[in-house]
């Protein structure tokens, strides 16, 4: 009954404000009138329904809601579809297929400049995508392209654009590029120079690609990047290039890379001098 009655006290906005007066996110005046009106209506006054919470709380529930549902919340009513729209929940974006047009999937990019996932599966107009990903979602956390073509004419995706990524996510952590290819080496330059702040890639590789990479990852020790480097050899066109980190407690503790079907080769992070060496078997 407590419960029931201080929330009933008062605009559960003016509630839901005090409570967090620091984290909250700007909320939308017309996702705070929807509210109001909705607690107006409220047949009974002390019933408390998932449109009672404070908007932050209804927010953060809705940040770990799959692009999919979120599009579906829309159609409940207008108070949802208000929510929908604040960028804040959009942390989670995926784009399968064509059933998208590329301007409607750039607008959607434009307004969520706090995505920390994308993933981009079977277009085939990735360049534009990746080109607006760069440029709007510098949050980006992990990034995921699958089976993609940089245009209807064109097979290679765009390396300028994947690098561009590189250099503006700063947070960027994991990164999934498969059945999809790109010229040049700067961008395995860039993938070797992010150290420890990698945690998981999966791409496909030459020969020369692999070793820019293995030159660029300072973050490992000279012998160890020669054997790396070894196991390119017989690599004639792509073979796929796998890195992992394990962590120990949130700690780098072991990585563990692979290319050209060869297994996977296990190294031990020292932390003292945080270079890599050979584990044992």
């Amino acid at each position: 009954m407590g419960m029931h009655t201080a929330w009933a006290s008062g605009s559960l906005v003016e509630t839901c404000l005090e409570k967090y007066p620091s984290k909250r996110p700007k909320i939308s005046e017309n996702v705070i009138i929807c509210q109001s009106k909705i607690e107006k209506n409220n047949e009974i006054p002390n019933e408390i329904n998932i449109t009672s919470l404070p908007l932050e709380i209804l927010f953060e529930i809705l940040s770990y809601l799959p692009c999919t549902d979120l599009y579906t919340l829309k159609k409940v009513n207008t108070f949802f579809e208000q929510l929908v729209h604040d960028p804040t929940v959009w942390r989670v974006y995926e784009v399968i297929n064509n059933d998208m047009n590329t301007e409607d999937v750039i607008e959607e990019l434009k307004r969520m400049p706090f995505l920390k996932k994308f993933s981009i599966d079977a277009r085939s107009d990735s360049d534009d995508i990746l080109r607006q990903l760069s440029l709007t979602n510098k949050n980006l956390e992990e990034l995921s392209i699958s089976n993609c073509t940089g245009s209807t004419s064109k097979l290679y995706l765009r390396s300028s654009y994947l690098i561009r990524i590189l250099e503006r996510c700063i947070r960027l952590h994991t990164i999934y590029i498969l059945g999809s290819r790109f010229r040049g080496l700067k961008f395995f330059r860039i993938l070797g120079n992010m150290g420890l702040r990698l945690k998981a890639a999966s791409t496909q590789a030459t020969c020369l690609q692999f070793r820019a990479y293995t030159k660029s990852a300072k973050h490992i020790s000279e012998n160890d990047r020669q054997l790396l480097s070894d196991m390119s050899l017989g690599a004639r066109r792509w073979a796929p290039l796998h890195y992992l980190m394990m962590e120990r407690q949130n700690v780098p503790h072991k990585i563990l890379i692979s290319y050209l079907y060869s297994d996977f080769l296990p190294m031990e992070i020292i932390p003292q001098t945080e270079t890599l060496k050979l584990a044992p078997d």
